[in-house]
């Protein structure tokens, strides 16, 4: 088989085993294998074709970010003999008056420390899509009008509907607290937005670049609500000033939950397809260059032109028989000339 073909079954199959590790909450084989699989895709971009090699490079950078910001996660994550869950021992007076203590800052300290992990991935995650970025900016537009004008529709839908979720999400907590905790998911989200506004007018003929990066906007835009809903709930429960305490209960599993796989496997397909689509579109391009070269091909009827320039040339060369035609008249007359005085000179 070839490479190419190779690379993309290896990064299909990764995908495929890191969302359905994903639905079965097997955390670190999810990252293992979303790692893998964007680093098959970063390869594959690096194979040599005819898209331009400044768009190759910056789609394995932005590819290669990502997967490296999955390997942070993953060290990131407890032991497999670690508990995930969290108990902390507190109490409340009997008669009713809050706690002295109502908010354990252990609780609060691991709350704290997820945040902040979270705006780490963001960050990385945001470098990434810069790079991505710049790979669908450097392909030259084409004449899609109303995949052009659809793209731009989207992009700002998606602006709109992120800036209303996190809006929403934020409640009570202040909004430069919050600025300050999501700017890079912010940044990422407005990258996204642009990238899929240029995707309209780059796109492939299938369309490959525009899906893939309304997926990628999908989950910058998810991923800034949960950014900020995060920060305000540990916000709202470390606010010294809120008459509240925490209780607790009991978990009750409910079964497999189907959204973390869906958002896992939207996560990796975004970033696949957008890498496809801009290939196809780069390669589509030298083919447009090809093409080019037929409108330059107009180029050709140019050669058409200039082969009526040979015509002309055919024409010149009537004008050379023509020529000859005197030249032969010439040699006629010159040849009846001796043959007109030689009676003469008889007599």
């Amino acid at each position: 088989m070839r490479p190419r073909r190779v690379l993309l079954l290896a990064s299909v199959l990764a995908g495929a085993l890191s969302a359905l590790a994903t639905l079965f909450d097997e955390s670190r084989m999810a990252l293992q294998s979303g790692a893998v699989a964007l680093a098959a895709l970063a390869v594959l971009a690096l194979l040599p074709n005819t898209t331009a090699g400044r768009v190759r490079v910056a789609l394995a950078a932005g590819l290669g970010l990502l997967a490296l910001v999955m390997v942070l996660e993953l060290r990131w994550l407890p032991e497999p003999s670690a508990t995930s869950q969290l108990l902390v021992p507190s109490y409340s007076p009997l008669d009713g008056s809050p706690a002295p203590s109502p908010h354990p800052s252990a609780l609060l300290d691991e709350w704290q420390e997820g945040i902040d992990r979270n705006r780490a991935v963001q960050t990385g995650e945001l470098v990434g899509l810069l790079a991505l970025a710049y790979a669908v900016a450097a392909l030259p537009p084409r004449r899609r009008t109303r995949r052009a004008l659809l793209a731009r529709i989207l992009g700002v839908l998606v602006l709109v509907a992120a800036l209303a979720e996190a809006w929403g999400d934020l409640r009570d907590a202040p909004l430069t607290g919050a600025l300050g905790v999501a700017w890079s998911a912010l940044l990422a989200v407005l990258v996204a937005a642009v990238v899929l506004a240029l995707s309209g007018a780059r796109s492939d003929r299938f369309g490959l670049l525009p899906l893939g990066a309304l997926l990628v906007a999908g989950v910058a835009a998810v991923d800034l609500g949960h950014l900020v809903g995060t920060w305000s709930s540990w916000w709202w429960f470390a606010e010294a000033s809120r008459n509240a305490y925490l209780t607790y209960g009991v978990a009750v599993d409910t079964g497999l939950d189907v959204s973390p796989a869906v958002e896992a496997a939207v996560a990796l397909a975004g970033p696949a397809l957008l890498t496809l689509g801009a290939l196809r579109a780069g390669q589509g391009d030298s083919g447009r260059g090809n093409a080019g070269q037929d409108d330059s091909g107009r180029g050709n009827a140019g050669q058409d032109d200039s082969g009526r320039g040979n015509a002309g040339q055919d024409d010149s060369g009537r004008g050379d028989a023509v020529a000859a035609d005197g030249d032969e008249h010439d040699g006629r007359d010159k040849h009846d000339g001796p043959d007109d005085t030689g009676p003469a000179e008889s007599t």
